[in-house]
This record gives C-alpha cells, sequence and structure tokens, in this order.
C-alpha cells in the first residue's frame, strides 16, 4: 500500500513542492543547519532541508489562519517532511541521467513566474528567509523539479487519460456532490438611502424609484439603459444592472422574497432592503437539481488525471525506494 495521500486536483506534490538542495559542508564540524538527518545511496539529507520543508508546510497552515504551531504539529511536519524530501531524492536520483533541452530556460521562467506573485522584491527576498534559502538554492530547487518533471513525462507518468466510462462512473458515486440550489438570472436599479435619513428624504428616494418603475412599465427595454444611469450598485450599474445568476442568500431576504417569486420576464414592484430601494426583472431562472454530467465533464476528467497520475508517480517512488539504500538519523 502507498504512503502518499492524494488531494483534489494534485498532479503529485513531488511535482508541485520545490526541491529544497543539500547545505554543503564547510569542511570543519557540522553546524546545526549542515546536521545530515538522513542518507539516500551515500546522499546527505541535512537539517537545513528538513527545516526548509517544514517552513513550507508551515506557510500553508498560517494561510488558513494558524499562528503557531504546536511542538506535536511541529514533530509530525518533521517525519512527514523528510519522508517526501526522501521520496524527492530517490527520484531525482533516478532523474539526474536525462538530458533536456533549454532546461535553463524553463528555470528562469519558473522562477520569475514565482516572483512576479510577490508585490515587491523584499517580500519575495523575506519569503526565501523564511525557508532558509538564498536565492540560488531556490532556482536549484526549480532546476531539480524540472528534470524531474521530464523524467516523469518520459515514463508516461503524466499522461494518465480516464475513460468516459470512468468518467460517467465518478459522475454518478458523487451526484450528490453536484447538486445545485435554485438560481435566477436577475438585473436591478438600486437607488441607496441611509436607514437613518428622515423620512422626507427616504420619500423622495422612493419617488424616484416609482418614476423609473413607471417608465420601465412603458418599456421594459429601457432598464440596462435607466440602470447605468441611475443605479447606486457599483457592482451591476455598469452592465445594466445584471447580477448574474444569484443564490438565496446573495442578497437581503426583502430581495429574494421577490426576485424567486417573480414570474420570468417580469418586474418586481418597489422592494425596500437595507441598501434602499429595488426595482428587480428576472431574465432567466435555473430550478434546483443536479448539475448534467456534461456541465461537470471536463472538472471530473480533471480530477481524475491528476488521482491516476499521483497514483502511478506514487507506486514508481516506492519502487525507487525499495532499491535505494536509506539511512535514517532523525531523532
Amino acid at each position: 500500500m502507498t504512503r502518499a495521500i492524494f488531494s483534489l486536483f494534485s498532479i503529485a506534490w513531488l511535482m508541485l513542492l520545490p526541491l529544497f538542495p543539500a547545505a554543503a559542508s564547510d569542511g570543519g564540524g557540522q553546524d546545526a543547519a549542515q546536521a545530515i538527518v538522513a542518507t539516500v545511496n551515500g546522499e546527505p539529507v541535512t537539517e537545513k532541508q528538513l527545516a526548509a520543508e517544514v517552513e513550507h508546510q508551515l506557510h500553508k497552515y498560517a494561510r488558513y489562519g494558524m499562528r503557531t504551531a504546536t511542538p506535536a504539529l511541529r514533530e509530525t511536519l518533521r517525519k512527514q517532511a523528510l519522508d517526501k524530501i526522501i521520496d524527492q531524492e530517490v527520484l531525482r536520483q533516478a532523474s539526474s541521467k536525462l538530458v533536456i533541452k533549454d532546461s535553463e530556460a524553463q528555470v528562469q521562467k519558473k522562477v520569475a513566474a514565482m516572483k512576479a506573485t510577490f508585490k515587491t522584491p523584499e517580500e519575495f527576498e523575506h519569503y526565501l528567509a523564511s525557508l532558509h534559502l538564498t536565492a540560488e538554492e531556490y532556482t536549484d530547487s526549480y532546476r531539480r523539479q524540472i528534470q524531474m518533471d521530464a523524467y516523469l513525462t518520459s515514463l508516461g507518468m503524466a499522461q494518465a487519460e480516464p475513460s468516459e466510462e470512468e468518467i460517467a462512473g465518478f459522475y454518478e458515486k458523487a451526484k450528490e456532490n453536484f447538486k445545485k440550489e435554485e438560481t435566477v438570472k436577475a438585473r436591478h436599479i438600486l437607488l441607496t438611502v441611509d436607514q437613518n435619513s428622515s423620512m422626507e428624504e427616504k420619500d423622495k428616494v422612493r419617488r424616484k424609484a416609482e418614476h423609473l418603475l413607471a417608465q420601465l412599465k412603458q418599456n421594459c427595454d429601457q432598464f440596462p439603459e435607466l440602470a447605468a444611469g441611475n443605479s447606486d450598485c457599483a457592482r451591476s450599474k455598469e452592465k445594466g444592472g445584471d447580477l448574474g445568476y444569484i443564490k438565496r442568500g446573495f442578497m437581503p431576504a426583502e430581495f429574494d422574497e421577490a426576485a424567486f417569486s417573480l414570474p420570468e420576464g417580469d418586474l418586481s414592484d418597489i422592494v425596500a432592503t437595507r441598501y434602499g430601494f429595488h426595482i428587480i426583472q428576472v431574465t432567466g431562472r435555473q430550478p434546483a437539481g443536479y448539475a448534467p454530467l456534461a456541465d461537470v465533464h471536463d472538472f471530473i476528467k480533471k480530477y481524475l488525471q491528476g488521482e491516476m497520475t499521483s497514483k502511478q508517480i506514487a507506486l514508481h517512488v516506492e519502487e525507487l525506494r525499495k532499491q535505494a539504500d536509506i539511512q535514517l538519523f532523525l531523532h
């Protein structure tokens, strides 16, 4: 049984995570960062590599709101990280003899794309520092990743293709995940009014809304033009008031009550919400039910491709581990 756990759309963590390079010994007594925690066919895995991988995982936790990692979590992450690094190393060694054309151009392109996700060069440098990596080490991690990706592709492990029967079978088994709520396609004109405004001011805004409604009842085709010229809804004003398809709860309850009861094409009366006064028209409706297979076909195909590819890679790495001489020194 393989040890890898696969997630939605993961082509495999081996192909997605940076490969942190080993730190060279300074020849005179290893410091803590250079301590060897494992060897793979004689190649060392250092504490620096391990710490960088743990920090990489902690960054993910932080994005979901975790502020401080407990000692127990750090210990678990260290064990998981070492396992991943060893898998990466056996795969790196297996792929090292493959010659790739234009590999350096690919490396620079990936690094540049990563840098572009940061607002400033300083933010990128801060990110590298948090992983205890130099820019050179970080670039080398992508160099190794590209080498391994090419190796896996050469073995046909990046081209998994589920059959139509497998896609349909997955759809039937996971059909509850494709359940959809009733939605309506609505457009509106909003005239805002502060809830603390005087009755006189509220009446003034309502009268304007009634005037617009009267115009629309005479010629509903004016809706986009009147919305663009009068609506206070920043989200929809420039689109002629169009909100697109919406579910219940997207807008205030009073809005929903009117919109979901309107026949398609009809105009609402003036609808008061905490935002002000709305004129609503429903231009489309999708009933509750299950998304048809055709609508989710590509989504399922991509998911199954990821699952199949991940399992192939994990099985191959498992075989490489069996053939490797792996020594562990992690306490």
